[in-house]
């Protein structure tokens, strides 16, 4: 790289560290500060397991869309990789699914499914369209027009973006990983488990959670990479990836919102009733 496509790229990369890595949703999500604290009661416990199916049921369409619309052989295979893996097949260390056996016990839905077992919820109803928040729905369609968009740059920003969210932190030290969302939604459950003296089949449990936080610093990675192959090339947009980046952050905000509506609005109501 010449100096002056370095300087470019520094000027690209401050951007994006300003608009990206500084957004509300990776920095400071109300909700998952809130929950990791421990707060939550059951009514507010179901709320998140509800949401989070429909979010993991129907991220297949935005998954399938990238593997679609991917702009180059490698994007391609990898967003298979994933697709694969969140249908139930198992995922090597490299993360690709190649030689990896399937069954539909480890779907990802069927998984949450099975880790929402104890808070005795209708299988059948986790993951349903019918069961999801006007903010969940507008999260969905976010996702489906910036992630799975058609145009290439698009769907690169807003890869590059939903990774670093969930990969935030992680492998950083103990304080950068605690902000880490996955690492926030598991240590509430285990305070909520411990608060409940829940052990054994009543408690909830944590692998689904704890695979997430563990396999997501490697995604994190290649995005990067892939950002670093994308911004040499001649036809490279930054502001467009900038773009479609905070649109997608914006979506996934506009979920955990949402759940913290929910959440004020489950407590509001305990709390009159006791009045």
């Amino acid at each position: 790289m010449n100096n002056t496509r370095q300087k470019e790229f520094e000027k690209f990369w401050e951007n994006l560290r300003k608009e990206i890595h500084s957004h509300p949703v990776i920095v400071n999500n109300p909700y998952c500060k809130w929950f990791k604290k421990g707060e939550a009661n059951e009514e507010q416990l179901i709320d998140l397991f509800e949401q989070f199916a429909v979010f993991s049921k129907w991220f297949l369409l935005a998954q399938l869309m990238r593997v679609l619309n991917a702009s180059d052989l490698e994007a391609e295979a990898h967003a298979r990789y994933i697709l694969a893996n969140e249908l139930g097949v198992r995922i090597n260390a490299d993360g690709s699914t190649e030689g990896q056996p399937f069954k539909t016990q480890w779907a990802h839905i069927n998984w949450l499914r099975d880790t929402a077992r104890p808070l005795k919820l209708s299988p059948e109803k986790l993951g349903s369209w019918d069961s999801s928040s006007p903010s969940t729905r507008a999260f969905i369609k976010g996702l489906e027009e910036t992630y799975g968009n058609k145009d290439g740059e698009v769907g690169r920003g807003a890869s590059y973006a939903i990774e670093t969210w969930a990969a935030w932190g992680i492998g950083k030290g103990e304080e950068a990983e605690s902000n880490n969302f996955w690492k926030e939604l598991i240590t509430g459950i285990e305070i909520y488990n411990k608060k409940n003296n829940l052990q054994g089949s009543s408690s909830i449990p944590l692998k689904f959670f704890l695979f997430h936080f563990n396999s997501e610093k490697g995604h994190g990675d290649n995005v990067l990479d892939e950002l670093n192959q994308s911004f040499s090339r001649p036809d490279f947009n930054g502001h467009k990836f900038i773009d479609a980046g905070v649109k997608a952050l914006n979506a996934i905000y506009t979920f955990w919102a949402g759940l913290d509506q929910n959440r004020k609005t489950i407590q509001e109501g305990l709390k009159a009733a006791k009045i």
